[in-house]
């Protein structure tokens, strides 16, 4: 596993404006003194009571090896005394659930756009055997380049590599209720699946404004999940093309060996043959039920 280096961050970065703050560490913008280009910086201090160094050395040692469009990219890792800095490239922009959260509207093509920009980045991440396991909106950021929103794919905290000999893994039950796979919560092992069935759960999101599974007592939501109960009532689904309804279930299948996988979901019709109509499909819902 590579080590983090140890370095001064003061000597080569000046801090800036605080951006958010997750489970685990603190995000700041912060500026590079030698280039003066623009980073985000994510802060881990040893005194906080969900420090891990094996987890953060084990997230720094996936990032480092990812390069993508769709995938924040890693800067540099280092630490000094109690606390580690990962720079990371700066998204000027806000997340897919900043977006959900605001109700808007998007059509069908802006909804296939955000899907087809994720399953790609998951596509090269299971190509390099490597899974998520935390997709969820708030970890999908959305930047805009010369009017086009580019999805960037962040946070890889719970992500964690197959090993070469089998294509699942035993993991403990970590991430987002709302988005965790059957398997994970049965804690079964584990595999590039999770992130489709959660990608799935966007996606119904997405098209429709409400999600597939919904209940304010966690346990309840999971039985729901487990035995994947979903609803496509007929007044939202019925502005939905049939193509995109075909997609959302091949994601949100139970059984992860009959999931569809980030490549066959690339080639399924409604990324490749998308048509939109002459009136935009979207739905006029409230999306005030989405926790983070």
């Amino acid at each position: 596993m590579a080590t983090l280096e140890r370095a001064v961050f003061s000597q080569d970065f000046e801090m800036k404006d605080f951006i958010g703050e997750g489970t685990f560490a603190k995000v700041f913008k912060c500026v590079e003194r030698k280039t003066g280009q623009d980073f985000a910086v994510k802060t881990f201090q040893s005194e906080d009571e969900n420090f891990d160094r094996q987890l953060i050395d084990n997230e720094v040692d996936i990032w480092r090896t990812l390069q993508h469009r769709n995938i924040v990219s890693l800067h540099k890792g280092f630490y000094e005394d109690r606390r580690i800095w990962v720079v990371l490239e700066l998204v000027n922009g806000k997340t897919l659930f900043d977006e959900i959260l605001n109700q808007i509207v998007l059509s069908e093509e802006e909804s296939r756009g955000r899907i087809q920009q994720l399953i790609e980045g998951l596509d090269y991440l299971h190509r390099k055997r490597i899974v998520h396991r935390d997709i969820n909106a708030d970890n999908i950021l959305l930047q805009k380049v010369s009017g086009k929103t580019i999805v960037k794919l962040t946070d890889f905290g719970l992500a964690r590599r197959l090993p070469q000999d089998s294509d699942v893994i035993t993991c403990d039950v970590e991430g987002t209720p709302l988005y965790l796979a059957p398997e994970t919560i049965l804690a079964d092992p584990i595999g590039a699946a999770v992130d489709i069935w959660a990608c799935g759960v966007i996606l119904f999101l997405l098209l429709v404004g409400y999600p597939p599974f919904w209940q304010n007592d966690d346990r309840k939501l999971m039985l729901l999940i487990v035995e994947g109960c979903y609803n496509m009532a007929a007044s939202y689904w019925d502005q939905v093309s049939d193509d995109a309804t075909d997609l959302v279930k091949r994601m949100l299948v139970v059984h992860p060996h009959k999931r569809v996988t980030a490549f066959k979901a690339l080639n399924h019709p409604w990324i490749t043959d998308f048509v939109e109509n002459d009136e935009e499909r979207t739905g006029h819902f409230t999306r005030n039920f989405i926790s983070r």
